[in-house]
């Protein structure tokens, strides 16, 4: 199921969880990993000669490039005794860390990306955004974000589910995902509020309906869950924006990570509806899995 990881690295705190988690996941899967530095180019600005500036030569920004691919060949080195049993390779590559990230992964054909989430401060995050919730948004494989500490059990595990066809394709993968660690699985919905004005005014109330049919669907889950040997349990939880509900579900669990779906929404419609994916990315106190399916 999992025979490519990416694991991008920065030599930050972070990323000793990152190596960590990674190796947690890679013990279920025995995958090849290839461990990613991206060096941040240097900028380079062009000032007219009749300026009276000194210029950065662009040998001296080469140098400087080049010392820091020397540094981070020897990080990488000490990091790669620590995949010790596993098949390893190795990339440093000069560029935005998002955008190479996300070619690597076309590149490499892998099946999953697993990388820290920064905790940013609010008016950093909004001026600079997160390299992670870069690499969600753009990716098209599943990408895994550590959030501080490392991944070292799987015992409970929350998931999202929104009736999508794309929340269907999450459960598809979380039962082959969650299976080599017999996870126990919190199936968290959360109902928006329905507003059906028309159907008000004739006196028709169908909520009780959706809710009964949505219900069903709910139990057979669960019973395929519990039929692959992960026992679950289903939360629903009405009238509540999305994120919020899952984030608080969060919060009052015990869960040692949740997986979402992410369906992928570009450009302007993306900027006017936001995404509930990347909300629990940003406001989730544990490590969130955010699936893709390719298209």
């Amino acid at each position: 199921m999992i025979g490519k990881v990416l694991v991008p690295v920065d030599f930050s705190e972070v990323s000793s969880a990152v190596v960590k988690s990674a190796k947690f996941i890679g013990n279920a899967f025995k995958p090849k990993f290839y461990l990613l530095h991206v060096i941040s180019p240097l900028v380079y600005i062009s000032v007219p000669e009749t300026m009276v500036v000194d210029v950065i030569d662009s040998s001296v920004i080469e140098e400087i490039e080049e010392t820091k691919k020397k540094r981070a060949k020897k990080l990488l080195e000490k990091i790669v005794k620590e995949f010790e049993g596993f098949q390893v390779e190795t990339f440093i590559d000069i560029g935005s860390p998002a955008d190479v990230i996300a070619e690597k992964e076309e590149e490499l054909g892998v099946d999953l990306t697993i990388l820290g989430g920064h905790q940013k401060g609010l008016v950093e995050r909004i001026l600079l955004g997160s390299t992670s919730e870069a690499v969600v948004k753009h990716s098209r494989k599943p990408v895994l974000v550590v959030k501080g500490h490392p991944i070292e059990k799987l015992s409970e595990v929350a998931i999202a589910y929104d009736f999508s066809e794309m929340g269907d394709a999450l459960l598809s993968y979380a039962k082959g995902f969650l299976k080599p660690f017999r996870s126990k699985v919190t199936l968290i919905h959360v109902e928006e509020e329905i507003d059906l004005p028309i159907l008000e005014k004739l006196g028709i109330d169908i909520i009780p309906q959706i809710r009964e049919k949505k219900g069903e669907k709910l139990n057979r889950i669960k019973e395929e869950f519990e039929g692959e040997g992960l026992p679950c349990e289903v939360v629903y939880l009405e009238s509540q924006d999305p994120a919020e509900g899952i984030v608080k579900t969060l919060h009052r669990g015990s869960f040692d990570m949740v997986m979402v779906a992410n369906k992928g929404l570009s450009g302007l419609k993306r900027i006017l509806m936001g995404s509930v994916s990347l909300e629990i990315l940003r406001k989730s106190p544990i490590p969130v899995l955010v699936y893709k399916k390719e298209d």
